[in-house]
């Protein structure tokens, strides 16, 4: 980004005024304004102007990054993938930030919708566009490039899910491994016993668990629903308590670990069970589908699983087929003898 300051104001002519401009170590003169006050504006709208110009997209990037830091408050780790996406995007884009334009915004999601599912590029898709207004609104832009791409496929309703035998041999290969001192597998079994997001797994602190195993909670989540506490399965308490023994109180209870840790936990329990590949995401959907065919209102299950709407847990979660072989009364946690 080219180096542009003010020096000034210094009059010009009585009652006239105007500031130098100092680009690269070149001077100019700004416009001649009536008070030193407006000589500077005008000034400073030309340094605005060249330095917006010369604004790279890695520039526009890091300021987004401050801003979404610093400014909105977001969860650092939340802020790392959403640049980390963002970048995947404008990969093969260079050059100043007002080089984005619609075409090569549509050209940067064509590419990525043959990389990624659509359930994925969509979530990406949605973050470029919360970039382009921010872009717009920061006067980095005139118009927002991003809303006139074209989406590729269609996003699925719910999310892919185990039968219930599939589940309880996916259990059983997963205990076996908690057993075995495997905190990955621990992780993978509270997304369908609890129902917990990936995030919320992994953010975890050691005294988030109370003394007794029994409760965990949720001091920060996706939305202001998500602050809850959680009854903990009997199954699970013991593996807590004992991750819990190893952790000081404010370290977190599984260590670092990206938030995709769980999934791929999720998903090597179900090559070694014998059953299809599903999303620690399937898991949590699984565990409102069981929940609501054992009868439990939806308005209880919206509530544990962090959401502000019964119809959010409807809509992206329950799975109607996945479960019918289940009696009403069987709830989750009796997938897992104690």
């Amino acid at each position: 980004m080219i180096d542009a300051r003010i020096v000034g104001p210094y009059e010009h002519r009585p009652g006239q005024w105007r500031c130098r401009i100092l680009r690269d170590g070149v001077r100019e003169w700004g416009p001649i304004a009536d008070s030193p006050r407006q000589a500077r504006r005008l000034a400073q709208a030309i340094v605005d102007r060249i330095q917006t110009q010369s604004l790279t997209i890695g520039d526009a990037l890091s300021r987004y990054e401050s801003y979404k830091l610093n400014v909105r408050g977001n969860k650092p780790r939340s802020v790392v993938t959403t640049l980390h996406r963002l970048r995947g995007f404008f990969v093969d884009v260079s050059g100043p930030v007002t080089s984005i334009n619609a075409r090569k915004c549509q050209a940067c999601y064509t590419t990525l919708t043959q990389r990624q599912a659509p359930d994925t590029h969509q979530c990406t898709l949605a973050e470029v566009g919360t970039f382009g207004r921010w872009l717009v609104k920061e006067g980095l832009l005139k118009e927002d490039p991003t809303k006139k791409i074209e989406k590729v496929g269609r996003k699925s309703h719910g999310k892919a899910q185990l039968m219930v035998d599939e589940a309880r041999r996916w259990l059983q290969v997963a205990r076996h491994h908690a057993d075995q001192g495997e905190a990955g597998a621990v992780a993978a079994m509270m997304s369908l016993l609890m129902g917990l997001r990936t995030t919320e797994i992994t953010e975890r602190t050691a005294r988030e668990v109370d003394d007794e195993g029994r409760l965990l909670w949720i001091t920060d989540s996706k939305t202001k629903a998500g602050r809850r506490r959680v009854e903990v399965p009997e199954p699970l308490q013991k593996y807590l308590l004992r991750l819990k023994s190893e952790r000081q109180p404010t370290a977190l209870l599984f260590g670092q670990h990206w938030r995709d840790w769980p999934r791929k936990w999720v998903q090597r329990i179900c090559e070694e069970a014998g059953v299809p590949k599903v999303t620690a995401h399937g898991m949590r959907g699984l565990h409102a589908t069981l929940a609501l065919q054992a009868g439990i209102a939806s308005h209880a299950v919206a509530q544990t699983l962090g959401h502000e709407s019964p119809s959010v847990t409807i809509r992206s979660y329950a799975e109607p087929g996945s479960a019918d072989i289940v009696p009403a009364r069987r709830a989750v946690s009796t997938l897992m003898p104690n």
